[in-house]
């Protein structure tokens, strides 16, 4: 008997298509609104069942975050019973220094860097492994004790320093909001993290042209795409059946 791991086929998980087709109808329609490009989704597979994400990665092979280095790597494992190849793989949760030696060069994008002590490490470890690794740093823009990210006015310094760490490469910010009820009650803290952005590009720390600026979850991927994000990430929304689940 095969030990490959195989997504059921055919009607069982037409609703993931038909979320993505909606989500990504709807990113196109806000950004036309704004006058502004369309954002780029990155599907983040944490909700998703073993099943669901190989259903994805086999229609929307192109690209997919997790927050946690474990769970990236058990969903590794799965493609790899699958037969499946991997996709642009995006780490948009809070990274230890411990674990950065997992992930450095496997990862298209750490979106979650927080701290002069782990973009040290990331580069360490991406200049032994002669690669540099590109990063996002992470701002907490709603200023919550409790949630990663840098400060506002930390941010600076910090992409300072990035640039200064042979290895490391920042391309742009990241950004999550506090958790609110109305999807508008986002737009503040989308909009000052953008306009941090341009203050950051104006100053030439980034190392890219075209600035990564991921605003935007399943519960304010439209506000974000309103204020200007470059890369919405995407989970729950994508992964809903007709009643709600």
């Amino acid at each position: 008997m095969s030990d490959r791991i195989t997504a059921p086929e055919g009607e069982a998980f037409s609703y993931i298509k038909e979320n993505v087709a909606r989500v990504q109808a709807e990113l196109a329609a806000a950004a036309k609104e704004a006058g502004v490009p369309v954002p780029r989704l990155i599907p983040v597979t944490k909700s998703a069942a073993p099943e669901e994400f190989l259903a994805l990665m086999r229609a929307f092979p192109g690209a997919a975050a997790e927050n946690r280095v474990q769970a990236w790597r058990e969903r590794e494992e799965l493609l790899s019973a699958a037969g499946l190849p991997a996709p642009e793989w995006h780490l948009i949760g809070s990274l230890q220094v411990n674990k950065v030696k997992y992930v450095v060069g496997k990862v298209a994008l750490i979106q979650s860097a927080d701290s002069e002590k782990l973009i040290r490490e990331i580069g360490r470890i991406a200049e032994a492994r002669g690669v540099r690794q590109d990063i996002l740093i992470e701002i907490n823009s709603g200023r919550e004790p409790d949630k990663g990210g840098a400060l506002p006015e930390e941010a600076e310094a910090l992409a300072e320093f990035a640039r200064s760490v042979p290895g490391v490469r920042p391309v742009g910010l990241m950004t999550m909001g506090p958790v609110l009820t109305d999807p508008d009650d986002y737009r503040p803290y989308f909009a000052s993290t953008r306009e941090l952005s341009e203050k950051l590009a104006s100053k030439g720390l980034f190392e890219t042209d075209a600035p990564v600026l991921s605003m935007g979850m399943s519960d304010s991927y439209l506000p974000a795409v309103r204020e200007g994000a470059t890369m919405v990430r995407v989970g729950r929304a994508l992964f809903r059946h007709e009643n709600g689940q």
